[in-house]
């Protein structure tokens, strides 16, 4: 258990070892450490430079060189300075790469299409998606029934918040939440602007501003995601044109 606590405070196995067997003597050489600790002769002394420069071990000028552990409140301290002053420096470079990202323009990060795959991720960025939503969710369901997550996201919605969801009229009742208006089409049809895919796409169109496109053909359910003002064009212009095949009531 201890040996978990020193590698926690950044020792590994042997220099773990050696610290402990340190602490039973009053010095010693490195032959009598590799006695008491059980480390590999070989692996002694360069187990004890880096102790040494960890300021954990003291070392002698006598000939042979003896060696002695830094007491171990002295020794922790040390240890967590250590830890402290590495975790200082690596935040600093973390912080440089995320704020280099971070600087990346509204344009060129519009101009991003992500691929997203496994339904828990699509259900995740969908219902991100729906809640962030300010006016409008637009909504084709092709042949893809909306997961339990996304229905209840939609039913969360506020009042202030339209939904339209097209469907073939094949769903259940239970599938289309009561704030939803279902726009029937007996079927969707096919864009021919959106190559690969074999049925309809299921979309989810937020505000006009960001669409998630669901590939209906993918071996793993996926998804396409962006808010580049061509691909949501693409998919609000393929909406409008489907809304416009719904037949007036």
């Amino acid at each position: 258990m201890i040996q978990e606590h020193l590698k926690s405070l950044g020792l590994t196995k042997y220099e773990s070892l050696v610290y402990i067997a340190l602490l039973q003597v009053d010095g010693a050489t490195a032959t009598e450490i590799h006695e008491i600790s059980g480390v590999p002769r070989a692996s002694v002394y360069p187990v004890l430079d880096k102790l040494s420069k960890k300021q954990v071990v003291n070392v002698t000028t006598a000939s042979p060189k003896r060696f002695a552990a830094t007491p171990p409140d002295e020794a922790i301290d040390s240890l967590i300075a250590r830890i402290t002053q590495d975790s200082a420096a690596v935040k600093n470079e973390l912080t440089a790469i995320y704020e280099e990202r971070s600087s990346m323009n509204h344009a060129e990060r519009q101009e991003m299409i992500w691929n997203i795959h496994g339904i828990e991720n699509l259900n995740s960025r969908a219902v991100d998606q729906i809640r962030s939503a300010e006016s409008e969710v637009a909504i084709i369901n092709g042949k893809t029934l909306m997961t339990r997550p996304i229905r209840d996201a939609i039913r969360a919605l506020g009042p202030e918040v339209t939904v339209e969801i097209i469907t073939t009229g094949s769903q259940g009742r239970d599938d289309i939440p009561t704030n939803a208006q279902e726009l029937v089409i007996g079927m969707i049809p096919h864009p021919v602007n959106v190559p690969g895919e074999k049925e309809p796409p299921c979309i989810i169109i937020i505000d006009r501003r960001r669409v998630m496109a669901f590939v209906s053909n993918a071996n793993v359910p996926s998804a396409l995601y962006s808010e580049s003002p061509g691909f949501v064009s693409l998919f609000t212009g393929y909406w409008n044109f489907v809304r416009g095949h719904v037949p007036i009531p």
